[in-house]
């Protein structure tokens, strides 16, 4: 009879992803997930698989999450714009009042691993990809965008690298007021 599960996957697979997001697949070795999760290696192997298994199953989560979160935002009522900049705004928010300077996982792992592993490639594209989509969608309500789809797709890109842009500069410690008047002017140039 197998052994039944003696600890939380949910919590267990939060940590992992909090050791990747701080330290990156080469810095996050299973002595430090260990260490971070509490549990031996062979219990890490049987729920998730692998090292690489675990950074894929972190990436993952952090777009059931964090990405999740920012699309919620680009769902709210109101214009585009102002939701665009409710997302730019909510990332700043977050690192500067938590002091949480640890950038974007999926921005990270777009130059650590994406390069690297065609796995880790093929995550990071589908959930660009997913999160191009919501910003699309929140742009096509606006009456600029709704039936110029050319612009409105080349706009979802530079959106995008706004967005990890601003991710890189806050986990680069720059200071809350040039991230305040770059998030301005992204918007103000990009919508």
């Amino acid at each position: 009879m197998p052994r039944t599960r003696e600890f939380d996957t949910e919590q267990a697979l939060a940590r992992i992803k909090d050791v990747f997001w701080k330290h990156g697949y080469e810095g996050g070795s299973m002595a430090l997930i260990e260490a971070e999760t509490g549990l031996k290696k062979q219990s890490l192997y049987r729920a998730f698989g692998d090292k690489r298994q675990m950074y894929l199953a972190a990436l993952r989560d952090y777009e059931r999450v964090e990405v999740a979160a920012a699309i919620e935002i680009l769902q709210a009522p109101g214009e585009p714009a102002a939701r665009i900049d409710d997302l730019f705004a909510a990332i700043i928010d977050g690192a500067v009042k938590n002091g949480d300077r640890r950038g974007c996982l999926l921005c990270n792992a777009s130059v650590d691993q994406a390069p690297l592993d065609e796995a880790s490639e093929e995550l990071v594209g589908q959930i660009m990809q997913r999160f191009g989509k919501a910003i699309e969608k929140c742009l096509s309500q606006g009456q600029q965008f709704a039936t110029a789809p050319k612009l409105r797709r080349e706009t979802v890109h530079a959106v995008l690298a706004g967005y990890f842009g601003l991710r890189v500069m806050i986990k680069a410690g720059q200071p809350r007021a040039l991230l305040t008047s770059t998030r301005k002017r992204l918007v103000a140039a990009l919508l």
